[in-house]
């Protein structure tokens, strides 16, 4: 009540005034919408009895992704003969139109049961559907826009790899040349902020910044996808490139996102609310839609869960990915629906480790597809016994379990093939003073999966399958003290320790072998050995003592180098034979090209402080090119998607693969001449252009003396004696006549 004073107070309280207090605190009248409400279809028919039970399930399961308003869900009936059941869908009702908003894009297309998926849309899509033309006109036709091919490279007429290197603040993707320097394809400054990675078939180059990351690909290396996940740290892709997880440091803040878009590009924000303080995304590859966030894994009693890197582990066929809760639980999801297997999570408690089979197997008497299958441990635990568990899926139904004792440590192992499984257990001797390895072999692709056991007397620190589907042999780098060695805050290690290498194969039962099993081939000793690199096909190795500052060990070796030594001694290991043994100083990383007949090793300025760049080999360990750069970072060949070639044509190609070979020697030596000419070509036209050049400087410095002379400019007498005299040139030539040494002996002598 506006001017009240003392003076004039009212006599009662019908004649106070409260407009002003009215219109100052005045709810506006909000317009009656329906956003708020969703439609949920495909729900199960049910009859009234079942009604109320359905009813608490649907709103257990909307409530997990927005509040359903009290006596909000309405159920509509149909009237069957004597009878009425529910129609298969019903109409909720939620606080907000966000929770409608979030119920729908987390629930549309989620499996309420087997039969029932259900199918979440707004119910103002209804109204929206009533104003629709009887009659269906078609959209107007997009012109074609037709996009570059992926994977053209691999077309290469002269079956060249690519390979990208990052050197100060330069990104260069290079072909790869056997006999003369490599040819860059294309080169940009500060391309990358952080690092640079290949998708796993080659199609897309990945480069790191603060905002997120960027997808680049085709013949002109355009922008194809950009992911927002600020400050995202670490990438993975599924096997087949589809799906794309990211990981990001930083949780997921809408306001932050907000403002380093900026006001023009808010369309491209991919969150909503229930992405906030997530750290972990997944994606589309194709289209860059954000499939799902996830927070970081939770244990059995509420805390953060110890987690690695890649956070999700994905099936070889893509419809599965799972992670591990360290210790406690193992989560395994569906694509691209992002939902877990049966809404549940495995409890497994004390879970370690866990790895897919890296191959869909088959029957081997139907050839049908098997359920896919992965493998975990779990370690001892008072009077329970450690444990290799592997399941399939989706079932979870146990394929193989076994149980194992005096376990200090396992690592999983599959073959590249899929059809066996390498444990790698670290066990204690009796008094627990030392420690050795058994390795527990599961032959997943035949019956009842039988278990090889290979017992070695030290400690074995790295396995490795050779990427064969011809021979079944493994490499081990083993030990007498397992120890890890110091290292320096690069981590480049201190102290070189002496290691042991060992190679074994499968032999099965003949007239010589009496039992299936795994044999010792041959062991090399006394090496500071540090990883095993196989060629991608198989039956050459390198031996590479990587981020160690005392050796810069890199030893070829050839397992089947001498068969003939080996079929006239019965042995197989007399096969194998060193090729080369070489240095490169400093070198911290080593990688094989697809092709297998070329080998890259680096020395990187992140872990090594001097003589950095990149030394290229051939198989035989034989140096085709050393290349300095100035603050190298990394080197990575580009990966190649899978042969199309069928088995017959590999053999084929095996078969004739002397005139094959014939055919790549002539072309390169074509090539070859083709670079010299052209180098020689390049020197003719250098030497021409000089020609011409010195001629017309020549003509025109004629043309100008003779305008001088006609002006009356009289030339130099020495210069005009010069022109007509001859001159005369003496030259000494030294020469030596005789040439005597004597050794003097010193005095005392």
């Amino acid at each position: 009540m506006a001017g009240l004073t003392i003076d004039n107070l009212p006599a009662s309280e019908e004649e106070i005034d409260f407009s002003d207090l009215e219109a100052r605190f005045a709810i506006p009248e909000q317009e009656e919408t329906l956003e708020n409400v969703v439609v949920v279809d495909n729900l199960p028919i049910v009859e009234p009895e079942k009604e109320e039970k359905l009813i608490k399930l649907l709103k257990k399961t909307l409530g997990k992704h927005g509040k359903v308003k009290e006596d909000g869900i309405h159920m509509p009936k149909d009237n069957v003969g004597a009878t009425t059941k529910s129609k298969g869908y019903a109409f909720v009702e939620l606080e907000t139109p966000k929770d409608a908003q979030a119920v729908i894009r987390n629930l549309n297309g989620f499996p309420l049961s087997k039969a029932h998926v259900l199918l979440v849309n707004p119910f103002m899509d209804v109204e929206k559907f009533t104003e629709l033309e009887d009659r269906y006109q078609a959209p107007p036709a997009e012109a074609f826009a037709e996009h570059e091919h992926l994977r053209s490279w691999v077309g290469d007429e002269f079956g060249r790899d690519q390979f990208v290197m990052y050197a100060g603040n330069d990104v260069n993707v290079y072909w790869n040349e056997t006999m003369q320097a490599a040819d860059e394809i294309v080169s940009r400054t500060n391309w990358t902020e952080a690092y640079v990675q290949w998708s796993p078939l080659g199609s897309y180059m990945v480069t790191m910044h603060p905002q997120g990351l960027v997808l680049w690909g085709g013949p002109s290396w355009n922008k194809l996808v950009r992911f927002i996940h600020l400050g995202v740290r670490v990438a993975e892709f599924s096997p087949s490139e589809r799906y794309l997880v990211t990981m990001s440091q930083e949780p997921i803040s809408l306001e932050k996102v907000v403002q380093k878009l900026g006001a023009d590009e808010q369309h491209q924000n991919p969150y909503t609310n229930d992405d906030e303080g997530n750290l972990i995304c997944i994606w589309d590859v194709r289209t860059g839609t954000l499939l799902r966030s996830f927070a970081p894994p939770v244990g059995a009693d509420g805390t953060a869960a110890k987690a690695g890197w890649p956070q999700f582990k994905w099936s070889p066929s893509e419809k599965y990915f799972a992670r591990m809760a360290q210790g406690s639980s193992l989560a395994i999801y569906e694509a691209p629906s992002m939902a877990l297997v049966d809404k549940k999570s495995m409890k497994v408690p004390g879970i370690q480790d866990f790895a897919w089979c890296p191959k869909v197997l088959t029957d081997p008497r139907t050839g049908a597809a098997r359920p896919e299958m992965l493998a975990y441990w779990t370690p001892e635990e008072g009077n329970l016994p450690a444990r290799v568990s592997l399941i399939s899926v989706p079932n979870k139904a146990l394929v193989r379990t076994k149980n194992l004792f005096s376990v200090f440590a396992a690592a999983l192992h599959w073959h590249p093939e899929g059809h066996m499984l390498c444990v790698r257990v670290q066990r204690y001797t009796k008094s627990k003073k030392s420690r050795f390895t058994n390795l527990e072999i599961f032959h997943t692709g035949e019956k009842d999966v039988p278990v090889d056991v290979v017992e070695l007397k030290d400690s074995a620190v790295v396995f490795d399958w050779e990427p064969s589907t011809e021979n079944t042999r493994f490499a081990i780098l083993h030990t007498s003290d397992p120890t890890r060695p110091p290292m320096n805050a690069t981590g480049m290690t201190t102290v070189a320790a002496k290691t042991s290498v060992s190679f074994y194969a499968l032999e099965r039962k003949g007239k010589v072998v009496k039992k299936d099993g795994f044999r010792l081939l041959k062991t090399i000793e006394n090496k500071t050995t540090t990883a095993l690199k196989w060629s991608p096909r198989g039956r050459h190795i390198v031996l590479a003592t990587l981020r160690t500052f005392p050796a810069y060990d890199l030893d070829f070796y050839d397992l089947d180098f001498d068969q003939a030594a080996a079929t006239k001694s019965g042995d197989p290991g007399d096969a194998i034979a060193s090729l080369a043994a070489n240095e490169h100083y400093g070198v911290t990383d080593l990688e094989w090209d697809p092709s297998g007949r070329f080998v890259v090793s680096s020395a990187s300025v992140w872990r090594h402080p001097m003589e950095h760049g990149y030394t290229l080999w051939n198989l035989n360990g034989q140096q085709l090119r050393s290349v300095p750069v100035d603050d190298f970072k990394q080197l990575f060949w580009r990966p190649r998607p899978n042969s199309l070639l069928s088995d017959a044509q590999r053999r084929d190609v095996r078969k004739n693969l002397k005139a094959y070979a014939k055919d790549f020697d002539d072309q390169d030596e074509r090539r070859l001449h083709a670079a010299d000419a052209e180098l020689m070509a390049h020197r003719r036209r250098l030497i021409s252009e000089w020609d011409t050049w010195r001629s017309q400087v020549e003509a025109l410095l004629a043309s100008e003396t003779d305008d001088a002379v006609a002006a009356g400019y009289t030339l130099p007498a020495a210069a005009a004696a010069a022109d007509s005299e001859d001159f005369v040139v003496d030259e000494i030539v030294e020469e030596i006549i005789e040439e005597k040494e004597e050794i003097i002996g010193h005095r005392g002598q």
